[in-house]
């Protein structure tokens, strides 16, 4: 698919980025990417991206970025690095952008071929094993950019994070741009009106077990919901990894999809969200305000931390339950509940923050590879 024409000769003033994100299980660190291209493409001008992806192609198709598949597996490394080379042969990119993991098919072609590197590390298993295991493949990296406030990384792992010798930038939570769109068209869409209240289900990439295992207990909590509020609607959004069938639209089910490119506009509708606890979509959930019960996937290991701190900081979010009949009681009431402004208005501001510094540091970085004697960034272009 090519939205943009990437592979012209560059123009003179034209930054290029490369970005790297995995997508496997989930849809955490291609989401993640895509927003930050969205503020980098706001804040910057003339810049052009390009993504290299692992899957996901129906979840980037519709923001317009051009992309190119490379394969993930380590039996296949060779063939990713030999496309990663014809790619930079080709874009020709002044920055490259990692998404929590750096694949050695990938970074070493951008090695030889002194093209300054970028990692954003969302705290968990993979950036830790990255910084265990393969510190050394951090050599070629200019810039660590963390999507957290520093208070909320654990002492060990700001300790780990040290290690990396290059500059390390807390940037604080990132949240994807609000699409500036009317919820009157959805509701239209969907046949609803302002009177019913809507219970969103969202599962990420709908890859874990559990993703099923909530669609279930909701399925199954029909009657009881459906008793205390009549006009109680329940929209569901898998993932595109969700491997069961889709249930069937009823009295209960207004609309079920396995993805949907615009999931703002579907938060902006709800009157509860039930989901699991991934770091896009509890920050999601964080800056709405809208009554939450967040069911973290023990399988990802910082899922159950991040519920738990996010419960504590917001009144609004709750950790479910992966009982039937506690999630039942937990959705009705929610339903009860209004939207909670109280907090999310130091959250927006940490959020702008963080939006603020990532696009202030990509650009210095970018400048500084336009003009190395400026150097305004902290960055040393000798090293």
């Amino acid at each position: 698919m090519v939205k943009n024409l990437w592979f012209l000769p560059k123009k003179p003033d034209e930054k290029r980025i490369l970005f790297h994100a995995i997508n496997h299980i989930g849809l955490g660190h291609l989401n993640r990417s895509i927003a930050v291209a969205q503020w980098l493409k706001a804040g910057i001008s003339d810049v052009q991206v390009l993504f290299l992806i692992e899957g996901g192609e129906d979840f980037i198709e519709p923001t317009g970025f051009p992309w190119i598949i490379v394969p993930g597996q380590a039996s296949e490394s060779e063939h990713c690095e030999q496309i990663t080379r014809t790619v930079l042969n080709v874009f020709r990119p002044n920055l490259m952008i990692h998404d929590t993991l750096i694949r050695e098919a990938i970074n070493r072609p951008a090695r030889d071929e002194g093209i300054r590197q970028v990692l954003i590390g969302r705290i968990g298993d993979v950036l830790r094993d990255q910084l265990r295991y393969n510190l050394s493949m951090m050599l070629g990296v200019d810039l660590l950019l963390i999507p957290h406030g520093r208070e909320e990384v654990l002492p060990l792992d700001q300790a780990l994070i040290a290690q990396y010798a290059g500059k390390t930038v807390y940037t604080g939570p990132l949240v994807r741009r609000k699409d500036q769109v009317s919820s009157d068209d959805l509701w239209q869409k969907l046949g609803l009106s302002k009177k019913h209240k809507v219970i969103l289900a969202t599962f990420g990439g709908g890859g874990y077990d559990l993703a099923r295992d909530i669609l279930t207990n909701l399925l199954a909590a029909r009657a009881p919901i459906l008793d205390r509020y009549p006009q109680a609607k329940l929209i569901v959004i898998s993932g595109p990894h969700f491997s069961d069938a889709l249930p069937e639209v009823d009295e209960f089910v207004c609309y079920a999809s396995r993805f949907e490119p615009s999931l703002t506009d579907y938060f902006n509708i709800a009157s509860v969200v039930v989901c699991m606890a991934g770091y896009n979509t509890i920050n999601e959930v964080a800056a709405s305000g809208i009554p939450t019960i967040s069911i973290p996937a023990v399988e990802a290991e910082d899922q159950v931390g991040r519920v738990e701190a996010y419960a504590q900081r917001f009144p609004h979010i709750v950790l479910g339950s992966t009982d039937a009949k506690e999630l039942t009681y937990q959705v009705i009431g929610a339903l009860e509940k209004e939207r909670d402004f109280s907090a999310i208005q130091e959250f927006w501001q940490q959020a702008e923050a963080a939006t603020q510094s990532l696009v202030k540091e990509i650009e210095c970085l970018l400048d500084d590879i336009k003009e190395p004697a400026a150097s305004r960034c902290g960055f040393n272009p000798g090293e």
